[in-house]
């Protein structure tokens, strides 16, 4: 059974197959199981070096887990909302490395904040942009333009957890800054 089927019965969520993705709306014929395929193809519409630079393989995997925060662990909607944060606020310039460095700032923060909870939005003001809209993309131009829109209302659309992903978008600075110290330091004293 893959992994999203296993969390969706965690949370007591009766997955439809047929119609309308139940968790993000979006336009699909057998519901939120097509909508997890499309995910897991979408960061494909370009080359992986090309997903990176423009980094629309992050902000695909964040929107789409956002938006389906029901079939995911609940510091995995942390991360993500995170991530987005420091993309899009921060201007990060994302890397796999900074992947861990995320996740370590998570694991020790949990430690302190264990019954926090990102808020999903509410119908009215969830993203209108869906996974789907942007497999429908035609070319590479408007792919990354779509992929940049959707995170952006995702994004926007989880504003009451905005200071959460604050908090914990410091410390990951902070935790970066003190890695690149450390780095300049060796290097330093290797030099001496």
């Amino acid at each position: 059974m893959p992994k999203w089927l296993e969390q969706a019965a965690k949370n007591d969520l009766e997955i439809l197959e047929d119609g309308q993705c139940q968790l993000c709306g979006s336009d699909t014929l057998h519901g939120i199981t097509e909508c997890v395929a499309t995910a897991g193809k979408i960061t494909h519409k370009i080359s992986q070096e090309k997903g990176i630079q423009h980094m629309t393989i992050f902000l695909c995997v964040d929107a789409h887990a956002l938006q389906h925060t029901l079939i995911h662990g609940r510091w995995n909607n942390h991360f993500h909302l995170t991530r987005l944060h420091l993309i899009l606020r921060h201007q990060v310039q994302w890397t796999y490395d900074l992947t861990t460095v995320l996740n370590e700032v998570l694991d020790a923060y949990k430690l302190k904040h264990a019954d926090e909870r990102i808020i999903d939005p509410d119908q009215a003001h969830r993203s209108t942009i869906t996974v789907i809209d942007v497999d429908a993309s035609h070319d590479e131009d408007e792919y990354v333009r779509l992929v940049w829109q959707w995170a952006e209302q995702v994004y926007t659309s989880f504003a009451d957890s905005h200071p959460i992903a604050q908090s914990l978008a410091e410390l990951f600075l902070q935790k970066c800054e003190a890695i690149s110290k450390d780095s300049q330091q060796t290097v330093d004293e290797e030099s001496e």
